[in-house]
């Protein structure tokens, strides 16, 4: 898997090699997608590949009876 900023709609098949295809939209977010597919959508000039976003820091919730 791989992550990538999509700026346009991107169709990929993998077909013949497997009846899958993928319908990827356009976002400014990451997204994580099977790496050939980011490899083409690369190659095709629709994505950017990125790195993964970072983890979101831990809440640190007091639970009722006072303890963290």
């Amino acid at each position: 898997m791989a992550w990538a900023i999509f700026a346009e709609r991107f169709h990929y098949d993998r077909r013949p090699r497997q009846a899958i295809a993928f319908v990827v939209e356009a976002s400014p977010d990451p997204q994580n997608r099977p790496r050939d597919l980011v490899n083409a959508a690369v190659a095709a000039g629709k994505a950017r590949e990125t790195k993964p976003p970072g983890r979101r820091p831990k809440t640190t919730e007091t639970k009722s009876n006072g303890r963290q």
